[in-house]
């Protein structure tokens, strides 16, 4: 995964999770609940319970216009979408991004979602390069400016910071592009995201992480990548792809 991702009770949750993968059920009122099955499908690497869980998400927005479970279903879009470019898979990725469209705009017109709107545009003018490198110049220079609105319009929104570390560790350096720049945005982002920790997408913070990490190993900084990713499996000692490839792949320093 490249940009690669209550109470029942917790305990129940997980269960169905792992026993019932074709039916999951959520209090879907309740947007921790979503949060919660994202994050435990980001840590195990089941993108298939990701994947039923944002179809529930949608079929319960087209019941209920709730501007907050817009906002979550954009955000598993988001994820879902990097996941899927991350396994090549295009198509799926193309679709994810059509249908996010929409979801976006609809965000850009709800005040507290404004910073979030700008940041998510910003990521998926990101992804459409992925698919179509040769619109770089055009959708890079158009993401760039939507980062810089994210980041004005709320400035302690860790998601412009994200999306500025994102563009700086991608990004060529004739194009901008700067290891060192991303080592800082992302460690902006991180200190942003513990600062309220309970109210994040807590795979999001996990993979910011990871991008850190990402970022002081690109530095030639082993010894902070280690750290990273230490400090990562001190929060999930489960993350599948930090213990079994990430951590066991870095260089020796």
């Amino acid at each position: 995964m490249t940009k690669k991702i209550i109470f029942i009770h917790i305990t129940s949750l997980l269960l169905i999770l792992s026993l019932l993968p074709a039916a999951i059920a959520v209090p879907s009122e309740n947007p921790a609940a979503w949060r919660q099955i994202m994050y435990q499908a980001f840590v195990n690497e089941r993108m298939d319970l990701w994947l039923k869980a944002m179809e529930q998400m949608e079929a319960e927005y087209k019941k209920r216009r709730d501007a907050d479970l817009l906002f979550e279903l954009a955000m598993a879009r988001y994820g879902y979408t990097g996941y899927s470019l991350g396994t090549d898979n295009k198509d799926e990725a193309r679709r994810q991004i059509s249908l996010a469209e929409d979801e976006i705009k609809k965000l850009a017109g709800i005040p507290r979602y404004e910073s979030s709107s700008y940041a998510l545009q910003a990521a998926f003018y990101a992804y459409r390069i992925s698919i179509s490198p040769w619109r770089a110049v055009f959708w890079g220079q158009r993401s760039m400016r939507l980062i810089e609105q994210a980041i004005e319009a709320g400035p302690g929104n860790p998601q412009g910071w994200i999306e500025h570390g994102n563009a700086m560790f991608y990004a060529p350096s004739a194009f901008g592009g700067s290891k060192e720049k991303a080592v800082e945005s992302y460690s902006r982002a991180v200190r942003l995201m513990e600062n309220n920790l309970e109210d994040t997408h807590k795979w999001l913070y996990l993979n910011t992480l990871v991008g850190l990490a990402r970022s002081y190993q690109e530095t030639g900084n082993l010894a902070m990548a280690r750290l990273t990713y230490m400090k990562i499996l001190e929060f999930e000692p489960g993350f599948k792809w930090v213990r079994d490839r990430l951590l066991p792949g870095l260089p020796a320093e």
